[in-house]
């Protein structure tokens, strides 16, 4: 049996027996509208912005719903973990799953074989937070200052190979992505933390690398790297004169991870993921939700399910052919 039959068998059931719980019911949420705690699940580890994110929203809709919601990490191949564990929960619509756009839009591509089915098996409640990238160079190593005077000094080099770093799927695609535009030689090193390649970029171990901006500001603040451009159509307010790829000679170029919630329920009511969505809405959008995304070098995104929808269904199709391109693929 399916992953998806076997939700929408529970969930037949469960109407039959009577036991939607309120909240199901409910047109009009109050505290105390949910009968049962909520599950948590995500698909990074502990102190990740993705983490941290979960928390501060499980806060808020345990406040609303008037139960707790428990968070659990399980971090690991590329968000998988998280997602089979939650479409292999109980059949009830209080399992959600935040991860982001490997699940649920690049590991299509880059497993042969996904243990569940990024569309069919979940209920989009709401994306929450866009994680762009700065594009950086340690300036002891490059003397360029602009993606002109990099791109001239990679092309100086006789045709040689180019290393770029990455810890993670998006921030991959988009080292891959300017490679192709760019037309440039460049091999991947992978690392496990930023942290971890942000030690060997400064000291001269790899060309070029997309960073999180969490990571990166401390560092282009201090001096110690040069950021030559940011992966997304809009400056940055914490980096006001850094341009844009698309500003810097390459018009289409957009590439940017992002974080969302799902429910693990396929066929959830649409007044429950309303409902979720409201709450996660006016969390993201109050004064605190708004400080807090930003303290994190997250950009506030337009939420609610439609947008989640339409936006795995656009960066499944645009990472996948990155992704194909780049020979990412798992063997």
């Amino acid at each position: 049996m399916t992953i998806r039959r076997r939700h929408c068998l529970g969930m037949a059931a469960a109407a039959a027996a009577g036991g939607w719980p309120a909240l199901g019911r409910a047109q009009t949420p109050a505290p105390g509208s949910l009968e049962k705690s909520v599950r948590v699940i995500v698909a990074y580890g502990a102190g990740s912005a993705t983490d941290t994110l979960a928390r501060f929203l499980a806060d808020r809709i345990a406040k609303r719903g008037g139960r707790p919601a428990v968070v659990e990490n399980k971090p690991g191949a590329d968000g998988n973990i998280a997602a089979e564990a939650a479409v292999r929960a109980p059949n009830d619509m209080y399992t959600l799953l935040v991860s982001g756009s490997s699940t649920h839009a690049a590991n299509a591509s880059i497993y042969k074989k996904l243990p569940f089915d990024p569309e069919a098996d979940f209920t989009p409640i709401s994306n929450l937070a866009s994680a762009p990238f700065i594009l950086l160079v340690n300036p002891q190593r490059i003397q360029a200052r602009s993606i002109k005077e990099f791109l001239d000094w990679a092309r100086a080099g006789g045709g040689r190979d180019l290393s770029f770093a990455s810890t993670s799927v998006g921030n991959r695609v988009a080292g891959e992505r300017f490679r192709q535009v760019a037309n440039l030689k460049a091999v991947n090193v992978q690392y496990r933390a930023s942290s971890q390649a942000m030690t060997d970029l400064l000291g001269g171990q790899f060309d070029f690398y997309f960073c999180d901006v969490a990571t990166a500001i401390p560092q282009v603040k201090a001096g110690k790297t040069v950021a030559l451009a940011v992966s997304v159509r809009g400056r940055l307010a914490a980096l006001p004169e850094v341009p844009t790829l698309a500003e810097s000679g390459f018009a289409d170029f957009d590439v940017a991870s992002w974080i969302a919630m799902w429910s693990a329920l396929a066929s959830t009511p649409p007044n429950v993921s309303a409902t979720l969505a409201q709450w996660v809405s006016e969390a993201l959008d109050s004064p605190e939700g708004r400080e807090f995304v930003a303290g994190k070098g997250l950009l506030t995104v337009k939420s609610g399910a439609a947008t989640l929808a339409a936006l795995q269904r656009r960066d499944t199709t645009v990472w996948g052919k990155i992704i194909r391109e780049a020979g990412m693929q798992q063997p």
